[in-house]
C-alpha cells in the first residue's frame, strides 16, 4: 500500500485531535522508584479544585507496601508555592487515598509522596502540568 501525502497528513491530524482532546483536566498516571519502592500516582485531573489521588506502592518484586504514613506535598518550586500536605488513607493493601485541592496556579507542579515504612522514608517526586 502506498501512503500519499494526503494520507499522512490526514492520519497525522487525526491524532492530534485526539491527543489534543485528553489534554486539560484530564486525569494522569505517573510512576517512579525509590531505593526501595515502586510508587503510583493518579490523579482523577490536573485542573483546579478537589481532586482525588490515589498511590500505589510496591516492592521491587511487586508485593504491595504497607506504609505507616504516605503523604502529598505539591509544590511549585517556579513561584516559591506550596499546598498543604495531605495524608493519604490506606485503602488496600499497597493502595492509599488522598483528596484535595492539590493545586492552586496553572504550570509545572512536583507533587512528592513520601512513604514511611519501617523507619524509613523515602520520597518519590511526580511533575504534574496543571491547566484550567
Amino acid at each position: 500500500m502506498k501512503w500519499t501525502r494526503g494520507c499522512i497528513l490526514f492520519l497525522a491530524a487525526i491524532t492530534s485531535l485526539t491527543l489534543l482532546a485528553g489534554c486539560g483536566g484530564s486525569g494522569v498516571t505517573q510512576t517512579t522508584k525509590t531505593e526501595h519502592y515502586t510508587v503510583q500516582l493518579s490523579l482523577d485531573g490536573t485542573d483546579f479544585g478537589e481532586r482525588t489521588a490515589t498511590i500505589m506502592v510496591n516492592d521491587f518484586a511487586g508485593q504491595p507496601i504497607t506504609a505507616d504514613k504516605v503523604v502529598l506535598s505539591p509544590v511549585m518550586q517556579q513561584m516559591g508555592m506550596a499546598e498543604p500536605e495531605t495524608t493519604a488513607q490506606m485503602i488496600a493493601p499497597g493502595r492509599y487515598q488522598a483528596k484535595g485541592e492539590f493545586f492552586s496556579m496553572v504550570g509545572e507542579w512536583r507533587v512528592d509522596v513520601r512513604v514511611s515504612a519501617g523507619g524509613n522514608e523515602e520520597v518519590a517526586d511526580f511533575r504534574i502540568q496543571v491547566a484550567q
